[in-house]
């Protein structure tokens, strides 16, 4: 069963997307791209002084269409576009956050696309469901996936006072 195109725009906190952006910001450097923009909850918050990009179907700027390398892309992916997005992130990236529930970043054929690429997942951010998304029963993460890694995944949790 196909997930419902109204189930696919589920916008982001302003608040947990700023305490994502707050866990990576010691390593966030360079050009950055929203591929997923919505309503702005990541892309308004990324620091100014970094070369910001995005993408919003909405608006008429498809993220798959999109060609110009990036160091980070950071965002709440389309669920059921999230194979596609990866792909081709992958090919423009060497640093991917999203939001996602774990199970759609740790399928055996998502593994092997990152391992085909070069990618390994660095870090899983455990991440509490806002009250308001609808509740799947699946952990919701920051996937970090980094080009090159071939290490351990490291397991963290975002503080849930953060994501208020």
């Amino acid at each position: 069963m196909r997930n419902a195109p109204e189930r696919d725009r589920v916008m982001t906190p302003p608040a947990l997307a700023a305490a994502i952006i707050a866990h990576f910001a010691d390593r966030i450097s360079g050009q950055m791209l929203d591929p997923a923009r919505g309503a702005g909850a990541f892309y308004d918050q990324l620091p100014e002084h970094l070369d910001r990009s995005w993408c919003e179907l909405e608006d008429g700027r498809d993220f798959l269409d999109w060609e110009t390398a990036v160091d980070w892309i950071i965002t709440n992916p389309p669920w059921s576009k999230i194979r596609a997005f990866t792909q081709h992130a992958m090919t423009l990236a060497d640093h991917i956050v999203w939001l996602v529930p774990i199970v759609n970043i740790t399928t055996k054929a998502r593994l092997r696309d990152l391992r085909d690429h070069g990618f390994g997942i660095a870090e899983l951010v455990l991440i509490d469901t806002p009250r308001d998304w609808p509740q799947s029963g699946f952990q919701l993460v920051a996937a970090y996936l980094k080009r090159g890694h071939a290490g351990d995944w490291r397991i963290s949790r975002l503080d849930a006072l953060a994501q208020d």
